[in-house]
């Protein structure tokens, strides 16, 4: 993410469809994880040749979620596990594997997690899908909620 960009901030807030045992939930846009950070294409790279990307999208995730928990009213999201829902939106219809996406995200959701104040280690369960659509890429997280997609947009 260079300087004078601004990551785009979607935020949704309301009850949960069934109790998920988090007390808040909350959808957020973020970005789509960098090509340079797909397992397949990193491995064998020193660690310094993907740092700047690794930190540009965590702060990217940390602003976004933060600033969609401004947007919320902020509020915490309870003891305990917390349910994430990520939904990656892609603007073409190459193959991407979902664990591939999951893995490329680590740093996002390491940012996330930052920003609301919880360890990573308490987002369980974690659901991935994906949807085709045209347009910009992003990620849609939905933290203390599942999100069932299903259909392409």
């Amino acid at each position: 993410m260079g300087d004078d960009e601004i990551p785009r901030v979607d935020a949704v807030v309301g009850p949960a469809e069934r109790d998920t045992g988090a007390s808040k939930t909350l959808i957020v846009r973020l970005p789509f994880p960098a090509p340079e950070m797909m397992p397949n294409r990193k491995n064998g790279k020193h660690w310094t040749a993907t740092k700047k990307i690794k930190d540009d999208q965590k702060f990217a995730a940390n602003l976004c979620t933060k600033a969609a928990l401004n947007l919320s009213g902020g509020g915490e999201f309870g003891d305990g596990y917390i349910p994430l829902s990520l939904v990656y939106i892609q603007r073409d219809k190459r193959h991407r594997d979902l664990d591939n996406l999951l893995a490329a995200s680590k740093h996002i959701l390491d940012g996330m997690a930052k920003a609301i104040g919880v360890d990573d280690k308490l987002f369980k369960p974690i659901l991935v899908d994906s949807v085709h659509c045209g347009g910009e890429s992003s990620l849609i997280a939905a933290v203390g909620v599942a999100i069932i997609s299903g259909v392409s947009l």
